[in-house]
This record gives structure tokens, C-alpha cells and sequence, in this order.
């Protein structure tokens, strides 16, 4: 087995936000459902550049030992059936990561979770992390990521109001943040991926069943009345 790479939490970049930042390289365009990325004129699957993002953030949080990937076998369907679910166990050594990054929220979410109501299994952390139903909760994932950035001045913030009610936010990328991305070495995350895909294949795969779930939790059901 391939060892896993040494992931730095103290680098001005988290390893969500590197994927940000190198979508191509996660990445790729579909025929319905892309997102420009922020550092080229290309665009890619909203919903792959998304997975990759929060992978890559929780592996990256095991990888450093901020917190262990542990299945756990479980009963379901009133005991009728048995599931396996992923729980993310935080470990006593929680190294500092970037002020508002994917990586820091999810510990810090973990924790209060254990606390208040016991529940540290994946798609529940993800779940509040994403705070509120939407109609692209892919979407909103990747613009949590750069509102984290943004809080720390790596991105520009711009608020943009239309017919005088909804506000949207956009980001812009600063040359400065530009160049702090590529003089960080993408290869760990890249390998960090790779290796739980190729090597771990039970825990990627509940990884990703995890992730999708939360996702599919957060997205808005149309209320359809036949009355």
C-alpha cells in the first residue's frame, strides 16, 4: 500500500481550498451542471469539483491525525438489516488550521456534535456544515469554501443585489491568492485521493455515499400539491 502524504494544516491554503483552486485537475466538464472556475476561463462539473473538495478536506484531516475514518456496522430497518456507516472520531492532537476553512469547520462541528447529541458520522457533519436546504447544495459546498477564504482576505467579496430584495455574493481571485496556490504543491492532495480510492476502497466508497447523502439531505424537494 502506498503510504499516505504528509498534509501541513499550518499552509496559508487548506487542502479543500487547493482543489478550489486547481479544479481542472479534480475535475471535469460535463454536458449539463458546470461551475467557472475561479482561476481560468474553464469550467468543470459542479458536482465532481464538489466531491473533491469535501474529500479532500476530510482525508486531509485524518492524513494530518486531527481525526480517524472509522466503518461502522450498524442495525437498520428496525433491526431487520445491518448498514455500514462512516464516523469521523476527533483525535486529542487537533492541529491549527486556516480561520474559517472546510477542515476547521468540520472539526469544530464534529466536536459539538459528540457533545450534544452524540451523532459524529459523516453525512450528519457535512449535513450542518452546509447549514440550509438549497436547490444546488453543490453549489452552496463550494461557495461555503469561498466564504472561508474570503473571511481571511484571500478572497474579494462583493455583494450584488437584485430587483432590490436577493442578495448574492460573488468572489473574485487576487493575484496574491493566485500565486500563494501555486506555489503550494498540489501532488499530496492529488496522492491523498488517489491512495483511499486505490487502497482503501471501503472507506472511499462509504466516503462518498456519506458525502452524496449529506448532499442529497440539503437539496430543496418541490412541494407539489394535487388538492
Amino acid at each position: 500500500m502506498s503510504p499516505n502524504p504528509t498534509i501541513y494544516p499550518g499552509q496559508p491554503l487548506s487542502a479543500s481550498e487547493l482543489v478550489l483552486l486547481n479544479g481542472e485537475k479534480f475535475a471535469k466538464k460535463v454536458m449539463i451542471g458546470n461551475i467557472q472556475l475561479m482561476h481560468t476561463q474553464e469550467s468543470v462539473s459542479v458536482a465532481q469539483l464538489g466531491q473533491a473538495i469535501l474529500a479532500a478536506g476530510i482525508l486531509a484531516l485524518e492524513a494530518s491525525g486531527n481525526l480517524a475514518l472509522e466503518a461502522r456496522q450498524e442495525k437498520a430497518l428496525f433491526g431487520l438489516r445491518k448498514v455500514t456507516n462512516l464516523y469521523a472520531n476527533p483525535r486529542p492532537q487537533a492541529d491549527e488550521w486556516p480561520d474559517s476553512c472546510l477542515e476547521s469547520q468540520f472539526l469544530q462541528i464534529t466536536g459539538r456534535l459528540i457533545t450534544e447529541v452524540g451523532s459524529n458520522q459523516v453525512s450528519n457533519i457535512l449535513y450542518v456544515w452546509l447549514r440550509e436546504d438549497s436547490g444546488s447544495p453543490w453549489q452552496t459546498a463550494i461557495e461555503l469554501v469561498k466564504a472561508g477564504m474570503a473571511q481571511r482576505g484571500l478572497l474579494e467579496a462583493t455583494e450584488e443585489k437584485s430587483l432590490k430584495i436577493f442578495t448574492k455574493i460573488r468572489y473574485a481571485l487576487p493575484d496574491s491568492t493566485k500565486a500563494l496556490a501555486a506555489q503550494q504543491a498540489i501532488q499530496p492532495v492529488q496522492q491523498l485521493l488517489s491512495n483511499c480510492e486505490n487502497y482503501r476502497k471501503d472507506i472511499w466508497d462509504l466516503l462518498i455515499k456519506q458525502i452524496k447523502k449529506a448532499i442529497k439531505d440539503r437539496t430543496e424537494q418541490d412541494d407539489v400539491d394535487f388538492d
